[in-house]
């Protein structure tokens, strides 16, 4: 009888174990799961807001600024031959002309601007954009004194490797 319990026992004890690891497993997929969605919905986003970037590029509004400015000039010229007629249109759309330039123009200086700032965002080489931009930091004892010191380590689509501002890998670009 007692050896029956014992078996019994050490049964209960092996399947217990058993579902016990099979619990802890289901947990760990389960949680490296949620870690690669997470992952992946940051991907996408930061997929989707690229998108939107180059959709919204500055190019696109100069260009149909540029084209507005040659519509009003030709119109300008048009209306200049009937001067007598059209003084007042000619005027208004002289007026017209000169705010469409002045807003070119500030669209312009924008777009220098912006990309002065996304130039960061690509690769010098071949404009690859980047894929990776990390931060790191490092304690290390330097004369009896801790010192805390940052790393950024930046790695683009085409291969190129930053760190801490030295190329650690060239740009694999045939460009």
């Amino acid at each position: 009888m007692t050896n029956e319990i014992i078996f019994y026992t050490q049964l209960a004890t092996i399947i217990g174990f058993i579902i016990l690891v099979f619990v802890l497993y289901r947990l760990l997929v389960s949680q490296k799961d949620a870690t690669i969605e997470s992952l992946r919905e940051k991907n996408d986003f930061l997929s989707t807001r690229l998108e939107e970037a180059q959709n919204q590029n500055p190019d696109v509004l100069v260009q149909t600024i540029s084209t507005r400015v040659k519509v009003l000039t030709e119109e300008l010229e048009r209306l200049s031959s009937d001067k007598a007629k059209n003084e007042s249109l000619i005027k208004a759309k002289e007026f017209e002309l000169t705010k469409k330039t002045n807003e070119l123009r500030k669209y312009s200086s924008k777009l220098e601007r912006a990309q002065e700032i996304m130039s960061e965002f690509f690769c010098r080489y071949c404009n690859a954009p980047m894929l990776i931009r990390d931060y790191a930091s490092e304690c290390v004892e330097h004369e009896g004194r801790e010192l805390d010191i940052d790393h950024e380590h930046i790695v683009f689509e085409c291969g190129l490797t930053i760190t801490d501002g030295e190329e650690v890998k060239k740009c694999g670009s045939p460009f």
